[in-house]
């Protein structure tokens, strides 16, 4: 479309007046170029619906032909047609990617309607797609998502959408926050440019000034907020209402049992803990939000008339934007100009949906001609788009040009918030949505809560305690009303001034026991126990050994309540490439014509730092390179070895660049100097240098002397090292300071002219190569280094470096992408020499060696053959195959496949099915070129890491993408299979076959099992530590024998009948997999990788961990009790949906094996030390009910029952929560068995709590009547009798917690003697300044008096020694005649530190064998994590 520049005439009058773009009407297209340009001509739409629609309309796209509810009109951007977006209330659903509605209405669904997306999806939980009938000449209202066409491969949560309940919608007003609800119906909003508008025009009377701002917040509370949003919050707890009714119930005067001020301490304590701890938290989003808000862009002012340097937090929508290479996006933006002269830039959208291959977008439609006379000032359409929505690939809208001319956009112009731009020296676009309304954010759902299997069994036990309290509440309101029976028949009964009936005693002693009683539910539990889980998870994310220097990156915890899970995780779900692998490709071998050529890693490999994704340097195979120059007359060989590597360079999505990216404009938005005047570069095309890039500005050599350059807001890609070359002329860019371009983040490059031959100069500098994987990259470097060089790439044309032939230009005709169920991509060229076209495709060998066409030759029969030979023997080195194939088309071949493949992309029943079929029929009867394998090596420490999970007793599944014998190979090298295991091999291609196989093996495995239990004493290979006995069937657990050596390979299209519920395979697998150490699926999908997760975590009841690095990981990290992102080369989608992000795979071993031992270790015996203290406590407190005739009355002071769990108790828990050590760490290491511990739940199991009554009860039961025994017949004082009792108890929480210590340090020591010593010191201030505090009953002196008698100590020191003498007693006889494996392994490594003998000896009683491990460099005091080395 032609533009017409106006006001050209008047520009003279005024440098500083702006003119406006003025789209011509529109003309009557002819027929032929609406057949050509008909993917994108948008037709009008029209309705024959009377049924007013709620929300928007949109108009049809890429060729949508509608019949009925959508017609076409017989022209083309009239002027003055009404807006579609503003006629109608409601979405009408767009008939995109060349959909056909043949019927009259349309009929929208409730719910989800996906159409041809190849996205796997996964719905919300109970979500259910329920059809609605349509009504004649009426359009159904639409529910939930309606999900546009997605070339994604990746994994997405969908949010339903619907009205907030009437609570959420009270929340939502009282709170001043607004949900995040995805509102389908709307309204459209017209975005004014901003330059048009006066400055300081008042918000209410801007035309956007109903857009909110680009200041975003994610943190929970606000200064006013605060305060009643965190109450709200806390009420939501069980315990908190439940003390808050006991508060309540203290201020009946019947009931009441202590002071009402009184009462309230621990609940406002435990609140007012709660808050703080939920402060800090909130603290830590404000200050991330703080850093992003201030982060800078350049935007246009109206009033400078140029790009200015702006706070994120300042754009507004409708501001025009400027952007440079790897620079974020700041809001979404729609493209106008890009400095490709095509209109075309590219984005990385890894921060937001975690794929990494690059987004191409397009400048919008009529833009395109004008990217060289584009100026900001001149642009006066305004534009009409969706409200904000969830969906990050639905964007549909129109620029409306003064004339009226409407322009449709769509997500291809669309640029998204906290995406990058990539391969592009710069953007400019508008505004259309900022901050909250941005998709990155409204897809923001922040952390997730997550519940331990701890937790879970403490709340079951917290249920307990409550039934116990209402049984002594019941007794103890039973007692009442017998004892007051007996005073019948006395009108006054003694002590009692007004007395009711019995039974009414009865029932309010009752409620008086509920609050005498209360701290029977630990309250301080939840604050104690969060408290000390954040000093857990503050240690770990502080952790050295976690941290990794050559990314810079720690371990991150994004879950703060599941550390303990850690310590308990029973299988873990791992991903092989990137997260096993260290995503450096290799291109190792490559088969061409029968004859396999090597390429041996370089030899400094360990000590190359190279970028993760990148192809490391390769080494030219000599023989091959011989063959490809083959002189003058080049042999068939030579030919095939050509076409080869062409197709290595074309067939791929590679964007190349030439040259690092450069803007002209620095980060204040002053143009330094045109791209003409660099030296030694050459001029980018897409830059104009007649034009300023800023936009009206008069003259571009005289920027303001004020601005300076800014290095924050733009850099530009790593360029390669300048290859040597001995003709080099040019100079460093740094020898003229006057002409020296602002290049940020790249040193001063050695920079040499483009030669003005056809063929590139061997000097220039190597291109920047970036593809959508690494497996891409690393075949066309490998094209690369033989000669065969990708230069440049176009969407239509292809420029290739022929060794002898020069630059070639192959025009694309069609590209085939890569989908996970062909397994194979193609790419169909037009040679430009002969002028065929040529059907280059590559894929996996399952896939391309059945498409072969049929022959006779024998030669190429035997080059088939051999290639075979060579594809297995690459799989069992490990290596990645791909086979190469090409095939020759006709001209009628290519447009008869052409007609019926836009007849499927029209289709909109079984589109995809068809579009398979499609691709199908032209990829086939292929020839076969070559194939190649590719070494993605295993990261640091694998290895190493994946036995010591073995041995730990964790079941170790492996879910990967790869070929069978690929991943066969590298679980060997990772050492997830041994040698001396028996493999089982599932590889079926019928349910009854998997049915089968299954059956077979299990039974097989079963009868080795018992025969291998009946002689486990003499039976081989029992002189390991760790490893695995037959599952118990009663309790589901995995314990540890020799007789299971088994390991498991399931292949796709097994798993697809084993994970089929009709099959009912389920649990016969998951039975036969409960006697394998570990697991290998291959051919997985990613839905199937959570499928998998899921069944084993429900049916098998096992904690689960699953690792990952990608997008298509997300699944499984979700559905598991724990999830880990390796934060990788493949996005941070896997990051931001786990638990605890890990640079290495390595250092999951530490994070399991140490910290969560030690965290389930800590919290377990923290938990049941906290019942265990409060149910002493309420037995002191009810054994005085017998002598006080069941009234409620207590003998302890009410300040001590109100701060006995605020204060006198409070410090030990936490420090054996955070700091006790069963084992120490190098310990744990060289024994991961110690892990079963915490695996098998050996620490807090389901009679742990009942053994922690008995013995609460059978101390009470000595404190408090040795303590009566000791003041029995004497004239002992109510309260000195309860200070003595109180003071016993506190000795015997205090002694309790050395016993139950296992590691020494001064932090033990001090929460000790600090507690006994807050507990003097209040008691004696107290008991001395307060006379009447509170209107409590005097204590005057109490405690003075007490400690000045004999009875005090000795009755203290008495009941101490007697409560504290059976557990004191069963530790020694269980440490000294049945130790467990824990306390074993530090005896044995406290009597080798003693000899001085640099070993340490493990016994294990569930196998009787010892190991012995050599300590390289013993030093008792401090050994290092990879000090120790098996030897025995």
């Amino acid at each position: 479309m032609q533009s017409l520049y106006s006001g050209e005439n008047n520009q003279q009058e005024d440098n500083h007046q702006c003119a406006t773009y003025i789209f011509p009407a529109s003309r009557a297209m002819p027929s032929t170029m609406m057949s050509d340009d008909l993917s994108s001509v948008t037709r009008d739409t029209q309705t024959t619906s009377a049924t007013v629609f709620k929300g928007h309309a949109r108009s049809a796209s890429h060729g949508a032909v509608g019949t009925g509810a959508v017609s076409s009109a017989s022209s083309v951007g009239v002027i003055g047609r009404p807006s579609a977006l503003k006629q109608n209330r409601g979405h009408q659903r767009a008939f995109s990617q060349g959909q056909i509605s043949d019927g009259g209405t349309v009929g929208f669904q409730k719910g989800h309607s996906r159409v041809s997306s190849k996205t796997d999806f996964i719905l919300p939980p109970g979500h259910r797609d329920t059809e609605s009938i349509p009504g004649a000449g009426s359009v159904a209202k639409t529910h939930g998502h309606s999900r546009q066409a997605s070339r994604s491969e990746s994994i997405y949560t969908l949010r339903q959408s619907g009205t907030p309940n009437l609570w959420t919608q009270f929340q939502s007003y009282v709170l001043r926050r607004g949900g995040k609800t995805d509102v389908e119906g709307s309204r459209c909003r017209t975005v004014v440019p901003n330059h048009l508008v006066p400055p300081h025009t008042p918000k209410k009377l801007h035309p956007n000034g109903k857009s909110p701002d680009n200041k975003i917040r994610t943190t929970k509370y606000t200064l006013l907020s605060f305060l009643p949003k965190n109450l709200l919050e806390q009420f939501h707890r069980v315990a908190n209402l439940y003390f808050i009714f006991i508060v309540l119930l203290n201020w009946f005067p019947a009931i009441n049992a202590f002071g009402k001020e009184i009462a309230m301490i621990p609940v406002l304590f435990v609140l007012g803990v709660t808050a703080i701890k939920d402060l800090f938290e909130d603290r830590r989003r404000h200050a991330s939000d703080k850093r992003i808000n201030n982060s800078t862009c350049r935007v246009y002012r109206s009033e400078e008339e140029r790009y200015k340097k702006t706070l994120w937090k300042k754009v507004r929508v409708g501001d025009l934007v400027h952007l440079s290479n790897n620079e974020v996006i700041p809001a979404d933006i729609l493209l106008l100009r890009s400095s490709d002269p095509n209109g075309i830039c590219y984005i990385d959208s890894c921060n937001l949906d975690g794929e990494t291959n690059l987004k191409q977008r397009q400048v919008a439609r009529g833009f395109v001609e004008k990217q060289d006379i584009f100026e900001p000032c001149k642009f006066r359409s305004v534009v009409e788009v969706d409200g904000p929505t969830t969906k990050i690939y639905r964007f549909h809208g129109s620029i409306v040009h003064p004339d009226g001319e409407r322009v449709p956009v769509s997500t291809d112009n669309l640029l998204l918030r906290d995406c990058m731009v990539k391969n592009t020296d710069f953007v400019e676009g508008i505004v259309v949505y900022a901050g909250h309304e941005t998709k990155a954010m409204l897809n923001n759902g922040g952390p997730r809560y997550k519940r331990s299997n701890l937790e879970r069994q403490m709340n079951l036990d917290i249920i307990w305690c409550v039934l116990i309290l209402i049984v002594l509440c019941v007794i103890g309101a039973a007692g009442c009303k017998l004892w007051l029976s007996s005073y019948d028949g006395i009108s006054v009964p003694p002590f009692i001034p007004s007395m009711q009936n019995s039974t009414t005693e009865g029932i309010l002693s009752f409620w008086t026991f509920v609050i005498i009683l209360q701290i029977m539910i630990p309250l301080s539990l939840y604050v104690t126990i969060e408290m000390a889980k954040l000093i857990q998870v503050y240690h770990i994310h502080n952790d050295v050994n976690l941290y990794d220097p050559e990314t810079n990156k720690r371990i991150e915890c994004r879950a703060l309540n599941i550390p303990e899970e850690l310590g308990q995780v029973q299988y873990i779900f791992s991903d092989k490439t990137g997260t096993l692998t260290e995503n450096k490709m290799i291109f190792r071998r490559c088969t061409v014509g029968g004859i396999d050529y090597n390429h041996p890693p370089p030899e400094n490999i360990q000590k190359l730092k190279t970028r993760p994704g990148v192809p490391l340097p390769l080494l030219v195979n000599p023989r091959l390179q011989e063959e490809l120059e083959a002189g003058a007359r080049p042999s068939v060989h030579s030919q095939r070895l050509q076409e080869f590597l062409l197709l290595l360079a074309v067939c791929n999505t590679v964007v190349v660049s030439q040259h690092p990216h450069h803007d002209i404009m620095n980060a204040s938005g002053v143009i330094e100097q045109t791209a003409d005047s660099l030296p030694g570069r050459v001029v980018p095309t897409s830059v104009p240098t007649s034009v300023p890039v800023t936009g009206c500005l008069p003259r571009v050599d005289t920027a303001p002397a004020q601005y300076t350059l800014l290095s924050e807001s733009r850099s530009v890609t790593p360029s390669p090292p300048p290859q040597p070359c001995s003709m080099a002329t040019a100079s460093p860019l740094s020898s003229s300071p006057g002409s020296r371009p602002k290049v940020l983040g790249v040193p001063s490059l050695l920079v040499v002219r483009r030669a003005t031959t056809p063929t590139p100069s061997p000097c220039e500098l190597k291109p920047i190569f970036e593809a959508e994987s690494p497996d891409e990259l690393a075949l066309v470097d490998a094209a690369y280094s033989y000669g065969c060089r990708l230069v440049k790439r176009s969407p239509q044309v292809a420029t290739v470096s022929m060794p002898g032939q020069g630059a070639l230009d192959f025009e694309i005709l069609k590209i085939l992408p890569f989908d996970s169920a062909r397994k194979c991509m193609s790419v169909v060229l037009k040679h430009p020499v002969s002028h065929q076209k040529i059907l280059f495709c590559k894929g996996a060998d399952s896939t391309i060696l059945p498409n072969l066409a049929p022959t006779d030759d024998v030669v190429m029969q035997q080059h088939i053959f051999r290639t075979q030979q060579h594809l297995n023997s690459y799989a069992r080195q490990g290596l990645r195959v791909l086979v190469m194939a090409r095939r020759t088309l006709t001209d009628a071949e290519f447009l008869e496949w052409q007609r019926s493949h836009v007849e499927a992309e029209l289709a909109v029943e079984g589109r995809e099915r068809k579009l398979r079929e499609s691709f199908s029929r032209l990829e086939s009867n292929l020839t076969l070129l070559g194939a190649t394998g590719i070494e993605d090596r295993l990261q640091e420490g694998v290895p190493e890491t994946i036995a010591a999970l073995i041995s730990a007793g964790i079941v170790v599944w492996v879910l990967t993408g790869d070929k069978p014998e690929t991943a066969i190979n590298v679980a060997y090298s990772a050492r997830l299979f041994q040698p001396q295991m028996e493999l089982i091999k599932l590889s079926a291609r019928s349910r009854d076959q998997a049915e089968s196989a299954i059956l077979f093996y299990l039974s097989k495995v079963q009868q080795e099992s018992s025969i291998g239990t009946s002689s486990s004493s003499t039976s081989r290979g029992l002189n390991q530590v760790g490893v695995f006995t037959r599952p118990s069937a009663g309790n589901g657990n995995i314990g540890s024998s020799a007789g299971l050596r088994h390991a498991m390979v399931v292949d796709g299209k097994t798993l697809t009948y084993i994970l089929d519920r009709r099959s009912n395979l389920q649990k016969p697998f998951l039975k036969l997999t409960q006697y394998c150490t570990s697991v290998l699926c291959c051919r997985t999908t990613p839905l199937q990788k959570a499928y998998i997760v899921r069944i084993v975590k429900e049916q098998l009841k096992m904690r689960t961990l699953a690792i990952g690095d990608g997008a298509n990981d997300v699944s499984m990290i979700q559905t598991a009790d724990v999830g880990i992102g390796i934060s990788g080369q493949e996005g941070r989608q896997a990051v931001m949906a786990s638990d605890f992000a890990l640079s290495r795979f390595k250092f999951l071993g530490r994070l399991l094996l140490v910290h969560g031992h030690w965290c389930y270790d800590r919290l377990a015996r923290m938990v049941l030390y906290f019942f265990y203290k409060n149910a002493t406590f309420v037995f002191l407190i009810f054994w005085y009910q017998l002598y006080c005739g069941f009234s409620g009355a207590v003998m302890i002071d009410q300040m001590y029952l109100m701060l006995y769990n605020l204060l006198f108790t409070s410090l030990p828990p936490i420090a054996i929560g955070v700091y006790d050590q069963d084992v120490p760490e190098q310990i744990l290491l060289a024994q991961p068995s110690l892990y079963n511990q915490g695996r098998l739940g050996l620490v807090y199991q389901p009679h742990s709590f009942w053994v922690t009554m008995a013995d609460s009860l059978y101390q009470s039961i000595v404190i408090f009547f040795i303590c009566e025994a000791a003041y029995h017949n004497t004239e002992v004082g109510i309260w000195e009798f309860g200070t003595t009792v109180t003071t016993s108890c506190m000795f015997v929480m205090l002694c309790h917690v050395a016993i139950e210590t296992r590691s020494w340090t001064v932090i033990h020591l001090a929460s000790i003697l600090l507690s006994i010593t807050a507990f003097y010191v209040f008691s004696l201030v107290y008991n001395t300044v307060c006379l009447q505090c509170f209107g409590l009953p005097s204590n005057y002196w109490v405690i003075q008096q007490t400690i000045g008698s004999s009875i005090y100590w000795a009755s203290v020191f008495l009941s101490t020694v007697m409560a504290l003498l059976p557990r004191f007693v069963w530790r020694v006889v269980e440490t000294t005649l049945f130790p467990k494996d824990v306390v074993r392994a530090v005896l044995d490594h406290k009597v080798a530190a003693r000899r001085g003998e640099g070993f340490l000896v493990s016994w294990s009683r569930s196998t009787s064998t010892s190991s012995i491990f050599r300590n390289a460099d013993f030093r008792p005091k401090h050994v290092t994590q990879n000090s120790l080395t098996a030897v025995g």
